[in-house]
């Protein structure tokens, strides 16, 4: 991966939080019109906590695939982990709400699952269809943990309406960054490598027909 792709990987990330932030803020009335700022602060904050999530994933999928060498087995771990995730989460909102309240937060399990299939099956289309369960991991559990900040706060409850807000926002951030990696770590194809080589191979060719050398062959000639 080059810096210029780097530097578009965050920025471009930040900038669909503070997008997301501003227009999802401005549908669910998050903020008062006059405090737009907040707004655009809050979708970059959650844009730049889905970055080191990602980061923080790639960490984890580099020792959990140097610990674990048997592929399938790395992902049966992953598998248990996505299960593990949701049912915490579940089990959450089932203490916490009931009745149709907690029907209405339980949608957003479902909307993180719901995006999390359609994304891993996106990345294993446009891959490999062994990104399928590593993608649908970072999407389900990643996601769920950026978000419980917002999800189950210190002090206070958070409303519907802002636990939707962060959830939107987090899973936007997750799928463009999972989507686009094998863009922004592509290598250059061999072709690319070899119309780079020709020019060098030319100048090799010029240099071993240099007129020292056509002299040297004359004077062997002569010799003979």
């Amino acid at each position: 991966m080059t810096i210029k792709k780097l530097i578009w990987w965050v920025f471009s990330t930040l900038l669909i939080g503070c997008i997301l932030g501003f227009a999802l803020g401005m549908m669910l009335h998050i903020f008062p019109f006059k405090q737009w700022s907040m707004l655009l602060l809050t979708g970059t904050t959650c844009a730049s906590v889905a970055l080191l999530g990602f980061f923080a994933y790639l960490i984890f999928n580099w020792l959990g695939a140097g610990f674990v060498r048997n592929p399938r087995t790395f992902q049966w771990v992953q598998v248990v982990l996505i299960i593990l995730t949701v049912g915490n989460l579940v089990y959450l909102f089932a203490t916490k709400f009931m009745g149709w309240n907690l029907f209405f937060h339980l949608l957003a399990p479902l909307l993180i699952i719901a995006v999390a299939i359609l994304v891993a099956w996106l990345k294993a289309k446009w891959t490999n269809v062994k990104a399928f369960v590593p993608s649908l991991f970072f999407m389900i559990v990643a996601t769920v943990i950026e978000s419980l900040p917002w999800i189950k706060p210190k002090t206070g409850n958070v409303t519907l309406s802002s636990i939707f807000y962060t959830v939107v926002i987090l899973l936007s951030c997750n799928a463009w960054q999972i989507l686009n990696l094998h863009k922004w770590v592509k290598r250059p194809e061999k072709g690319a490598k070899s119309k780079q080589e020709k020019p060098a191979k030319h100048i090799e060719k010029a240099v071993t027909s240099s007129p020292q050398k056509k002299k040297n062959k004359k004077k062997k000639k002569k010799k003979k």
